[in-house]
């Protein structure tokens, strides 16, 4: 279509040239019969000088009339070959506007996303001091209602009236011997006191199987799983939650009533006696998480014996306890809880696991603070590593062995 129309153009040039050439008298050649001829020409001219301008104006008027719709057919082609195109703009321009308010959409939607999690995250935290203050409340209302049954009986005395017996000291060594002097009133008044000061030194429930999980793995499915000093029963929770069978000993009545409260199956009783009713050979799995520090060195290798004797062949045993060499957490666990009375350094448990007829033996070192406050050790120096080993090394460490 272009190529016609370049050729119409060619020829109205052409014929515009043509145009005007007429009523021009054409150039005279040499000669007589050419002079002769002229005469006859300027005749005509002179004759039709009336009717050559007008000619040239018809045909004039014929080209520009021509010369003007091509134009405006250019115009009209092009107005319709840019339609589509402003079309195609007109569509980008509101893709891209869509586009960008999808992708504000998007952007809005994470963040929106981001700040539930984060909502979630605190509601969760919010929610699991709330159930340690629930907890702690519960205690305090036991111990406030054995404080009125108390006064209520010195009440009676005063009065007159016959008051029960007094309980019998309580056997905390097991058969064979009396761990501690105290009395079993004693021991059930500090009750709610250890049980608010173990809450405090352990952390919240989430923290302490968020510690724990690492021993998941090693747990038996098909044999029973046993937990000394289960305290409020965190291990025995995350166990549930796995599917696996497990039952926790406890000497807290506090601690055994917060367990049972959670449908978890938990007797009160001192670690030893307990043990000495366990059949031998009957439990796939011992636990004894940060209980071993609070024993005297004869009851520990009791308690060794005991755990040999009722585990099966392959049975698992994992002794937890704060890692002393760590000074900041010797400071804080050893010191702040009294109960803790007896760090083992990690070569000394592993030993005495050894000697009592467990093996293999592994050590897990655990909790690791963060390491932005270490001391670099690139040179290699000995100083650097004790300071890091004592002061940024592990919080925990855990001896893990299998009976032969």
């Amino acid at each position: 279509m272009s190529d016609d129309l370049a050729q119409l153009r060619g020829r109205l040039q052409l014929l515009k040239k043509a145009c005007l050439e007429i009523g021009r008298i054409p150039p005279r050649p040499p000669g007589l019969r050419a002079a002769l001829s002229a005469i006859p020409v300027a005749i005509m001219h002179r004759l039709m000088f009336w009717y050559a301008p007008a000619l040239q104006q018809i045909i004039g008027g014929l080209i520009q009339t021509v010369e003007d719709a091509l134009v405006t057919m250019d115009v009209t082609m092009e107005a319709r070959l840019n339609e589509p195109v402003r079309a195609l703009e007109l569509e980008r321009v509101t893709t891209i506007g869509l586009e960008n308010a999808v992708r504000e959409q998007a952007d809005g939607f994470q963040q929106f996303a981001e700040e539930q999690r984060q909502q979630e995250e605190e509601l969760g935290r919010r929610l699991a001091a709330a159930d340690d203050r629930l907890q702690l409340l519960r205690r305090e209302v036991l111990e406030n209602a054995q404080r009125l049954v108390r006064l209520l009986d010195e009440v009676r005395a005063q009065r007159g009236a016959p008051q029960e017996a007094a309980p019998a000291p309580l056997d905390a060594g097991g058969p064979s011997g009396q761990l501690l002097a105290f009395a079993q009133e004693d021991i059930d008044r500090l009750d709610p006191l250890y049980a608010a000061l173990e809450s405090e030194v352990r952390g919240t429930r989430g923290e302490a199987q968020e510690r724990w999980k690492v021993y998941l793995p090693l747990m038996p499915r098909d044999a029973p799983v046993l937990d000394l000093g289960c305290g409020r029963g965190e291990w025995l929770e995350l166990l549930r939650q796995e599917g696996i069978a497990a039952r926790g000993v406890d000497s807290n009545r506090l601690m055994v009533a917060e367990c049972r409260e959670r449908r978890l199956a938990v007797e009160q009783a001192e670690a030893l006696d307990y043990l000495a009713r366990v059949p031998d050979g009957s439990l796939g799995a011992v636990t004894v998480l940060r209980v071993v520090e609070q024993l005297p060195f004869r009851h520990l290798v009791r308690l060794l014996d005991q755990v040999v004797r009722v585990l099966r062949p392959g049975g698992t045993a994992i002794f937890e306890t704060p890692n002393p060499d760590n000074i900041l957490v010797a400071c804080r666990d050893f010191y702040q809880d009294p109960g803790r009375r007896h760090p083992i350094p990690s070569e000394t448990l592993r030993f005495l696991v050894e000697s009592r007829g467990l093996d293999p033996v592994q050590v897990l070192f655990l909790n690791s603070p963060d390491a932005a406050g270490h001391v670099p050790e690139d040179d290699g120096s000995a100083v650097a590593r004790r300071f890091n080993r004592y002061f940024y090394g592990p919080r925990d460490y855990a001896v893990v062995a299998n009976r032969a």
